[in-house]
């Protein structure tokens, strides 16, 4: 049977005599290294608080970026290493002991390298009747395999094969789920920061983008072809060996191509012959009736049920699936399904068949065999991605980082048991208390809100849920284990267990579809990151954010300028160009007057000017500010916000510990704190990066440096605070204000 510190930085706060409120940078406050003090805070504040940091943190070859986020994540990502190689013990729970036999079985690189788990692709090859483009013709053409194969993979594996199925919101009843079908793309919540490094899936996502919509005619493996259909070239290789297929090369590159402009039809909607259209549908649609509506545009030349297609794409979860089970049409689903329907049916079945275990396969590359493991990681590094060391690996996949939740609240049971102090939630839910009151005052001072509009903003802010630290059975072990019972954990079959873990995930998402539960998480309790559902209007902090960097849970002013700008800026996301669309339960309904929309949108052109006017010196261009419009909103009002709660704080509360020193006042400490928190050392690719998502992305986030002197320039407090002149470049005559 299985049986498996937080470093704190300190401040030092003053009281004058004269009744002058000061606070003192000492060696206690570890950010005090990165200021530039040579640099004039009214010329480039964001220089003054963070000029030295590049010099504590310089980038390593292809290294794109530092941060404070970064530098937290790598500090849990060391104490869940820990938590992780220590001794099974008595008092673990099973849901802990399943996360040590994982990381241990992720750590067995010999032996998943041996002759009995070599090229475990193979396996999966047999389950399925063959891998028709590396076999001869007619021995695995298999007439059966059809929709439910299709979603008999995906739900084995964890991933979107040709659809995605997902549990969605229902944007009329704030009680329902439904759910979605789209061509394999999703929307994500709001963050605070965007994500990076990319988790390899996302690498992998990218790769299949660029394999599909780029010319791959190519002859031989030579360097000048794409670096993923390189990768693609060389998987297939190992299969058509270790199958004793020995197809030639040639053969390979023209099915590898095949599959290509399979893939490339995917990305442009399947086929839908001129003058042709979907038959659309009702916004809510049963099962049953989708069957009726495949059946009227395809006849039997289709074969899908769609009943029986929901039932093995849901056959780990607890959902119960019935003709009368019902999905949320989003956009043009009429014509999406008609386009992939139909381009499935034009193709070649042995594509069809190849194309869905290729993705399998590629999706599991990092969990396989040593060859099929360095060719992938070869092609990671080819496109400037990170390739971690293996124990780095292996540790992330258990904790979640950047994907969603599976081991990572067995880890968390421990993190908060033996490194969290658990006193912090009283702290923290006291601030977001504040922070909820102090946005309502911010409401009402707002004159270009009518009163009808105000009153309805009031009952979303007292309507906003918060999602602290992890779910709450994470502390409970029983609860823990029963969570965990149905994810089988082995501590040798590395791939396997890779299934199961990617299976549990998707299960996970699905059986959401059950009950819309504020509750329910869906975001790994280590992510570095903070997030809005306009949805539900609910923000989720997970316990990662609740580490000293950027929450002491003390009474300490720099709470207020890190975690409640934090807090306020997800707030504010409530009240955004999307938020407003929203009402306090997450429904689309109109809540704002057509007076107080039109004002909005007056207001909120001066933060798109002023953003499209910085420039990015090392790129020599600027980011498109009005995709970044929504970030740069809560920036400036999650900002002020907390800027407004502190001065609340400090004129009702005189019985903070401080000590004589007369370095920095309140306000300037505030300011400091929030620019501090965006010391970052970036590289030009990361900034391409960034510059890309926003010509391409509706929400994007501007350069730190961006968002602390955008920020701070919009504030007479901040001016008023270092004395900047007017006409300054942080003391602009002209200044953005919403909130």
């Amino acid at each position: 049977m299985w049986r498996l510190c937080a470093i704190f930085v300190l401040w030092t706060f003053s009281y004058q005599v004269d009744g002058r409120v000061t606070a003192s940078l000492t060696s206690d406050f570890e950010e005090y290294k990165y200021m530039n003090s040579s640099v004039d805070p009214c010329e480039d504040f964001y220089e003054y608080s963070c000029g030295n940091f590049k010099n504590y943190y310089p980038l390593q070859e292809d290294e794109l970026l530092i941060d404070q986020f970064s530098i937290l994540e790598e500090k849990l990502t060391s104490i869940v290493k820990e938590i992780l190689e220590a001794a099974e013990s008595e008092e673990d729970p099973l849901s802990l002991l399943k996360a040590k036999a994982a990381y241990s079985a992720c750590m067995k690189e010999n032996y998943q390298d041996s002759q009995y788990m070599k090229s475990p692709e193979v396996q999966v090859v047999k389950k399925y009747g063959g891998f028709p483009i590396v076999e001869e013709a007619g021995k695995t053409n298999d007439p059966d395999f059809g929709w439910n194969d299709i979603a008999d993979i995906a739900a084995e594996f964890g991933i979107n094969v040709f659809l995605s199925v997902t549990s969605s919101y229902d944007i009329q009843n704030s009680s329902a789920m439904m759910l979605m079908i789209s061509d394999d793309t999703t929307s994500i919540p709001d963050q605070f920061r965007p994500m990076y490094p990319e988790s390899y899936d996302e690498a992998i996502k990218e790769g299949f983008h660029d394999f599909a919509t780029k010319n791959n005619n190519r002859a031989s493996l030579a360097a000048d072809d794409g670096y993923f259909e390189i990768f693609l070239k060389k998987l297939v290789k190992k299969l058509n060996r270790d199958l004793g297929s020995w197809e030639t090369e040639q053969y390979i590159i023209q099915k590898v191509s095949e599959i290509s402009s399979f893939m490339n039809g995917f990305y442009n909607g399947g086929y839908i012959p001129e003058n042709v259209t979907g038959e659309d549908f009702d916004n809510i649609i049963t099962l049953n009736e989708l069957n009726d509506w495949t059946y009227r545009q395809f006849g039997n030349s289709i074969q899908i049920d769609w009943i029986e297609y929901m039932k093995t794409l849901f056959k780990y979860t607890y959902v119960n699936i019935t003709g009368e089970t019902k999905i949320q049409k989003t956009g043009n689903l009429n014509n999406t399904l008609y386009g992939i329907l139909n381009w499935v049916k034009m193709t070649d079945p042995k594509i069809v068949k190849s194309t869905a275990l290729i993705k399998a396969f590629v999706y599991m590359a990092s969990d396989s065999d040593g060859e099929t493991r360095s060719d992938f990681e070869t092609f990671l590094s080819a496109i400037g991605k990170t390739v971690y060391p293996r124990w780095e690996y292996c540790t992330r996949k258990i904790m979640d980082i950047t994907e969603t939740l599976s081991l990572s609240l067995a880890v968390a049971y421990e993190y908060q048991l033996k490194y969290f102090n658990k006193t912090k939630f009283d702290s923290v839910t006291d601030l977001i208390t504040k922070l909820q009151s102090t946005f309502k005052e911010v409401i009402n001072e707002a004159e270009w809100m009518d009163d009808s509009s105000k009153e309805a903003a009031y009952k979303k802010v007292d309507n906003i849920f918060t999602l602290l630290g992890y779910p709450k059975f994470t502390s409970d072990r029983e609860a823990l284990d029963y969570f965990y019972q149905n994810l089988p954990i082995c501590k040798w079959d590395h791939y396997q267990n890779s299934r199961n873990l990617r299976a549990f995930k998707q299960a996970y998402v699905l059986n959401m579809i059950s009950k819309r539960n504020k509750a329910a998480w869906d975001k790994s309790p280590f992510i570095t990151n903070a997030y809005y559902n306009r949805q539900n209007n609910i923000i989720i902090f997970p316990v990662a954010m609740l580490n000293s960097i950027f929450f002491s849970g003390s009474k300490s002013l720099l709470d207020y300028s890190r975690i409640g700008m934090i807090v306020a800026h997800e707030i504010t996301h409530g009240f955004d160009s999307q938020g407003y669309f929203y009402n306090e339960d997450g429904v689309i309904q109109p809540w704002w007057t057509t007076t107080t929309r039109t004002n909005f949108q007056e207001k909120v052109t001066c933060f798109v000017d002023q953003y499209s006017q910085y420039i990015v010196p090392e790129l020599n261009a600027t980011m498109n500010s009005a995709n970044s419009l929504n970030e740069n909103l809560a920036d400036n009002g999650g900002t002020r916000t907390a800027f407004k709660a502190l001065k609340k704080m400090l004129a009702s509360n005189k019985n903070t510990e401080l000590t004589p020193t007369d370095d920095f006042s309140y306000d300037q400490m505030f300011f400091i704190g929030f620019g501090t928190m965006w010391c970052n050392s970036e590289s030009v690719d990361y900034l391409n990066l960034l510059k890309t998502t926003c010509d391409t992305s509706s929400s994007c986030h501007p350069r730190a440096k961006i968002r602390v002197n955008g920020v701070v320039s919009n504030m007479k407090e901040f001016a008023e605070a270092f004395q900047c002149p007017v006409g300054s470049p942080m003391n602009p005559e002209t200044k953005c204000q919403l909130w």
